[in-house]
């Protein structure tokens, strides 16, 4: 019945039209001279005119097109490059004709399926890992705030044993020092050293503690650079008149004011000024300015330093980090500073960087908006 010219026609129209078939019409060049509807909807781009192994995905360069063709009906898996930009897999089969080829490809269901159970179970395996990595990120999340608590614990513990090392090695040295031979004041100078450092450490642990608790409470008040910079000011000569360093302050005042927590900023300024006297010599300067950038105050401290290479400058506002370079008085450090700065700076609204060439000095900037809404309020990281 299918030599009835009704039906041929019939058949024909259904491939050609509506079958979810793939039917290319090849010339002698093998390029595609015509095409199904499923074809123009399948094919990426305009098919007709071009080679068909334009439109193949041959990823080892070894297809070899009319070695397939003489094969006659053997089924050839190949893949298209498609509109949706995502590869297809059909099985083709190609058959000559007087004039050229007829290739017609459809796909595998088995091989679909194949294709689609894989998916589910590795989407099946994906929603059990996923499951326990919210288990474990729980876990670590109740571990960090155990690990909080300790170390505020375990810091405000030793603050008092060690403040009292401190007072009494200071009220000896200035008491009794011309009582003491040279020696045993020098020792008293390394108890003094030591039990400063420590001190040091500690308050560091005390603040990191609270900020990353989420308990940092910014106390805001309205204040001008001058009221800041006056606070930071005189401590801030002294850490460098020990030093020799020259601290020079230049500060752009119009009168503008921002809501700040005038004592943590202060902290994080003396921090950085004191990171840039450390790593300053005899001599050298150091400067600490300001200026309006829009809607933000900039505040920049700036040293004559060695710089800090670009692999360290990346890290350097996380926790323990250390630059490569040494500070000039073998000052002990233990990274603290620099990560408690960023996160007091940004519960502010702000941002903290860095600007540094090696052998050029180091400049770290924080930016602090003008018309900072935030009320008290604890600082969330």
């Amino acid at each position: 019945m299918f030599d009835d010219p009704a039906i041929a026609a019939a058949m024909q129209a259904h491939v050609w039209e509506t079958a979810p078939v793939l039917a290319l019409y090849l010339d002698a060049s093998y390029c595609v001279a015509g095409a199904n509807a499923q074809a123009r909807q399948v094919l990426r781009g305009e098919a007709l005119g071009r080679p068909l192994t334009e439109q193949l995905v041959d990823f080892n360069r070894s297809l070899d097109l009319p070695a397939l063709i003489r094969q006659g009906g053997a089924v050839h898996q190949l893949t298209l490059s498609t509109a949706s930009g995502m590869p297809e897999t059909l099985g083709f089969r190609f058959f000559p004709l007087p004039a050229g080829v007829l290739a017609l490809g459809s796909l595998d269901f088995q091989e679909q399926q194949k294709l689609r159970d894989e998916v589910l179970g590795l989407n099946g395996e994906l929603n059990n890992l996923t499951r326990q990595l919210h288990q474990a990120n729980a876990e670590l999340r109740e571990l960090n705030q155990l690990k909080n608590q300790f170390l505020g614990m375990a810091a405000h513990d030793l603050r008092k044993p060690i403040g009292v090392i401190m007072t009494y090695s200071e009220f000896v040295l200035d008491e009794a020092g011309g009582q003491l031979s040279e020696e045993h004041r020098e020792f008293l100078r390394i108890c003094l050293a030591a039990a400063t450092g420590m001190k040091r450490l500690i308050d560091g642990f005390l603040d990191l503690s609270v900020i990353e608790s989420g308990k940092l409470r910014l106390d805001l008040a309205s204040a001008s650079v001058p009221e800041i910079v006056a606070g930071v000011e005189p401590i801030a000569r002294l850490m460098a008149g020990k030093k020799r360093i020259s601290l020079l302050v230049d500060m752009a005042d119009n009168g503008r004011r921002l809501r700040v927590d005038a004592s943590k900023l202060e902290q994080v300024l003396l921090n950085l000024i004191g990171n840039a006297v450390e790593h300053s010599v005899p001599g050298q300067r150091v400067w600490l300015s300001s200026r309006w950038d829009d809607q933000n105050l900039v505040l920049a401290v700036r040293d004559e330093g060695p710089g800090i290479a670009p692999e360290d400058q990346a890290r350097l506002f996380t926790c323990f980090a250390r630059a490569g370079t040494q500070k000039t008085a073998g000052e002990r450090s233990v990274g603290l500073g620099l990560a408690i700065a960023r996160l007091v700076v940004e519960a502010h609204g702000g941002r903290i960087w860095l600007e540094s060439i090696p052998g050029q000095g180091a400049t770290f900037l924080l930016a602090l908006p003008a018309q900072n809404q935030r009320t008290s309020q604890s600082a969330q990281r």
